[in-house]
């Protein structure tokens, strides 16, 4: 069942009349009448006709997740502490080969980020997941988890869906708008006109924000392209750290994208992230969105304690920790999507009855069954080992395998009161920036345990099928990957946690069957497979022989007849 909907022109960035909370925490209850009269069922989305890649539409819907328009949009736009440059830049920039904006829509799409009206709290019309922090501009949570779905000229906004964002392309574009600006007197003289302080401050923003983006550029080289629809967030958010404790030169390199996870029951989860390492009990949420914050250009300065009493003042940092918490907060109640078939190809029941007696049998115990409307729910993952799962092993070996150099933590102590020595794991020093950051926000802290308590989010082993750590081997455990519920899996393509399969139908096939090769970055759905439209060459194309992109391994249902494969297809539509 589609919420609400809207059709719009080409290119229009008209404003809608809408207000949308600007605060640190999500608005409550409906919308007025009035607001609705003002046009907050359309969510100030837009969409293109038709854009880089051939996809486009002309109507924009949203779906019954929980939310309404005024969580949306907070959600969009939330400040989270990001600082990835000028705000006044970004907004003023061209692009590097015209005298167009750099954030025209019709650019920002190529990138697959999502365009929206503007809104008073996005009052120059950025897109969904970018958020003003006092003089800069950063991310969001909403850019990497925010999806759509086009079919047949009409697009799907999810909520909380894996993003098909060219996260490394944006970033490599921008520093080529800016570095083209800076080369060219023309350029620089407009934006000059358009900045607030003139050359001057035109200028100093420029070599800024190029120093850092080509710093950050050449800190996450990769050999595995991460392309569309994915990231090595891991990494990058390690490379963070450590640019913060030593030096951009011992960052790691970037070789194990992974998709977006969905958003929605997130906070219901006892343990999350695709290798299930990060618990949800009690600051364990608040936690894992500062590491988030941290990956997407939040900044954190480290400190040199030596003693627990001088440890408890933390780090100053960027981060918003309020809004973190508000932010998991909204998505308690945010929802998984259900297949719209009064805009997507409507189900075969008979059909999907029979895919689930096999469901039931072959698959549920680890991706359990959930009612996605019942506000008690819980989620227990089943973390299975990657000898067992058999799929690329990259991300999971970042984790549990890698070390760096303590830096100016050589010698401090350690939250846990211990003296660091000259490396320490990488999850070890991820785990310092965040605890020191938040020893700096005790009140996000406190109000984080106590709705975790609210909740009952309390410690709790970890389940399934998997290696238990041992004092001789404490990271054993993190040598696998996380099952979780399949409600809204249709919404969630390219499937496996790095998106090396490109539909549903795919992953039931055994992996020397699966394609080789495909491309990914389309919005077009294949409402038979139940993924995007892969054929072709654009925008990008997945190879999975490199490492990294391996489509090997959970072989669970491979083995069906092909009518039972279409029925269990069929099935997980339902979800």
């Amino acid at each position: 069942m589609t919420h609400c909907s809207t059709s719009l022109p080409l290119l229009s960035v008209s404003l809608l009349g809408l207000v949308a909370c600007a605060g640190g925490s999500p608005p409550a209850g409906p919308p007025t009448p009035l607001e609705v009269a003002r046009g907050f069922g359309e969510r100030a989305g837009l969409v293109l006709v038709k854009d880089a890649y051939g996809d486009g539409a002309t109507k924009l819907v949203y779906l019954d997740q929980g939310w309404g328009p005024l969580e949306t949009l907070w959600y969009y736009h939330a400040d989270q502490g990001s600082t990835l440059m000028s705000y006044d830049l970004l907004v003023h920039l061209e692009q590097a080969d015209n005298q167009r904006p750099f954030i025209a829509p019709e650019n920002l799409t190529r990138f697959r980020l999502l365009n929206q009206h503007a809104t008073p709290n996005n009052p120059d019309a950025l897109p969904v997941g970018f958020a003003r922090h006092d003089d800069k501009v950063g991310l969001t949570c909403a850019a990497c988890h925010t999806n759509q779905i086009n079919y047949q000229g009409t697009a799907i906004r999810i909520d909380g869906g894996p993003a098909l964002i060219d996260f490394s392309g944006f970033l490599h574009a921008l520093r080529g708008a800016i570095e083209a600006t800076q080369g060219d007197p023309a350029k620089l003289g407009r934006l000059a006109a358009r900045m607030k302080g003139g050359e001057a401050a035109a200028r100093a923003a420029l070599a800024e924000d190029q120093s850092w983006l080509a710093s950050y550029e050449n800190s996450n080289r990769t050999t595995t392209p991460e392309g569309f629809a994915r990231l090595d967030a891991i990494t990058r958010i390690v490379n963070q750290t450590v640019r913060f404790s030593s030096d951009p030169k011992n960052s790691l390199p970037v070789t194990a994208p992974a998709s977006f996870p969905e958003l929605w029951d997130a906070p219901r989860h006892d343990y999350v992230q695709w290798v299930g390492f990060a618990a949800n009990a009690e600051i364990g949420a608040l936690g894992r969105n500062t590491g988030e914050v941290v990956g997407v250009f939040g900044r954190v300065e480290v400190k040199h304690y030596e003693t627990e009493e001088a440890a408890k003042k933390g780090y100053p940092s960027t981060i918003e920790g309020n809004a973190i918490v508000a932010m998991e907060e909204s998505l308690r109640k945010l929802q998984s999507p259900l297949w719209p078939e009064d805009v997507l190809p409507p189900i075969d029941r008979a059909l999907a009855k029979r895919g689930e007696s096999l469901y039931r049998a072959d698959c549920v115990s680890c991706h359990a069954l959930l009612d996605r409307a019942d506000p008690k729910r819980k989620v227990v993952a089943m973390i299975t080992g990657i000898d067992v799962v058999g799929t690329d092993a990259n991300e999971a070996k970042v984790l549990a395998e890698t070390r760096v150099p303590s830096g100016k933590l050589e010698g401090a102590i350690s939250p846990e009161g211990k003296k660091y020595g000259a490396d320490m794991t990488a999850l070890s020093l991820l785990g310092d920036l965040v605890v020191r950051a938040l020893s700096a926000r005790p009140a996000a802290a406190i109000q984080a345990l106590a709705l975790a308590k609210l909740h009952g989010m309390v410690k709790s082993e970890k389940q399934g099928q998997h290696r238990r750590p041992t004092e001789s081997d404490p990271n054993a455990d993190l040598l696998a990957y996380k099952a979780r519920p399949l409600n809204g899996i249709w919404a969630s393509a390219p499937y496996l946690h790095n998106g090396s399969v490109p539909n549903l139908h795919a992953l039931l096939l055994p992996p020397a069957s699966r394609p080789a090769s495909f491309s990914v970055g389309r919005w077009e759905y294949d409402p038979k497979h139940v993924g995007y439209v892969s054929d072709g060459q654009v925008p990008f194309v997945v190879d999975t022989t490199v490492s990294g992109n391996r489509n090997s391994g959970h072989e669970y249902g491979t083995k069906l007849s092909q009518e039972d494969r279409w029925a269990l297809v069929e099935y997980l539509k339902t979800l």
